[in-house]
Order: C-alpha cells, then structure tokens, then sequence
C-alpha cells in the first residue's frame, strides 16, 4: 500500500514527488479549446486558482498571456516555479486558498479552475464564487468544472452534508481522503447567478462533470 494522507492532502501529496507525472502535464482540453475565445475578447491577465504544478499556467503563458498561478499547497508551488524556470517563463505564483484570494477587485480578465472547485463544503464553494466574480474585471469571463451526479465516486465514503462526501484519492500509489461535492445541472447554474451571462454543459471527454462558463 503507498502513503496514506489524511490531513494536508494536496500538500501531502506533492511534497512527495521526486518528479511530475505524466497525467500532471496533459492539459484540459476544455481550457485549450477556450484560448481562441480567450484571446477574441482581448483577455491578457488570467487567474489559475488552484493551479498545482502549473501545467496551465506554463500553456497560458506560452500562448501570450499574463498567466497568475494560486494554489494552497507550497509544495505544488515549488514545482510549477521550478518548470516554469525550465521552460524560462517568469510565472506569478501565489500561496492562498479559494476562498480567500489576495488580489484586489477587478484584477483580471478571466479565471480558470480545473477541478478544484468542488473539493470543498458547499458554503465554500459558493463563497469561492464570489470570489472569483469579486476579482474579475467587467466583463471577465470564468471558466471551471464541476463534478456531478453521475460521477462513479458520488455517494461513496463519509457523507460530510447533502451532496458532499469525503472519499479516497489514489495517485502514484498515494492515497488521501478528499472532500468532494456533486452538483446538479441546476445547483451549478445557481452558482453562476451574480454572472450576466452564464452556461453549465456536460463535458465532451469527461462527462461525470459539468463544464461552467459565465461572464460578469
């Protein structure tokens, strides 16, 4: 059995890593397939929240961008700064959590999260919205996933209150306990109500989540 991480989670896992896996440099193909639209509506500076080692922010800022990776894990930090100087990228890497992210009112253009929103309790999933809507500029787009219903590990592990559970993450032979929420198509279009435009979808390539878009 590998390591068991029980508190930390995130943090107990990267600090282990002696080098990247190959699944932690494969991009989301949603987030790829969003840079055309990104650069129509002129966006430069973009928020990575939860960025881990940095996979995205390194593509975002090959692609032009002014790429600000935050992530609550140091050790992921260190990782995405150490590629980042490998790929001779100045990269913006800031240590907070999601639900309180240090940057003033109306600092960005767009913000993106890969699969990190919904590992969390429901009140701080809506509060890390707020957030995210809090920092972007006027019409500032998001641009995140969601875990539904349909997702295989809905209902397994420790029901924690309606819709989230703690279960089990395994990587590289490490396993940790990790808070998750499932969504509803309508609980995660009620997310997106402060937003003047928003859209909630079933991804193409992952189905078991929904892909949200919103524009303030």
């Amino acid at each position: 059995m590998g390591v068991v991480c029980i508190s930390g989670s995130w943090e107990n896992y990267y600090v282990t890593l002696k080098q990247l896996p190959e699944r932690m440099k494969e991009l989301a193909p949603f987030v790829v397939e969003a840079l055309p639209t990104f650069k129509r509506n002129k966006v430069k500076r973009v928020l990575d929240l939860g960025c881990g080692a940095g996979r995205h922010c390194i593509c975002l800022a090959k692609n032009g961008f002014d790429a600000i990776g935050v992530d609550a894990s140091l050790s992921a930090l260190k990782l995405a700064k150490k590629w980042g100087q490998e790929e001779n990228l100045d990269l913006t890497l800031v240590r907070s959590t999601m639900t309180h992210i240090p940057f003033l009112d109306g600092q960005f253009d767009a913000v993106i999260s890969v699969s990190v929103i919904h590992h969390a309790l429901k009140a701080d999933v809506v509060k890390t919205i707020g957030e995210v809507h809090r920092i972007l500029k006027g019409n500032g787009l998001l641009l995140a996933n969601l875990t539904s219903l349909s997702d295989r590990r809905y209902g397994a592990g420790e029901k924690v209150e309606e819709g989230t559970f703690r279960t089990l993450e395994a990587f590289e032979e490490k396993r940790f306990e990790e808070l998750h929420h499932y969504f509803t198509k309508t609980e995660a279009s009620e997310l997106l109500a402060s937003f003047a435009k928003s859209k909630v979808e079933s991804m193409k390539d992952r189905p078991n989540y929904w892909k949200i878009t919103a524009k303030k």
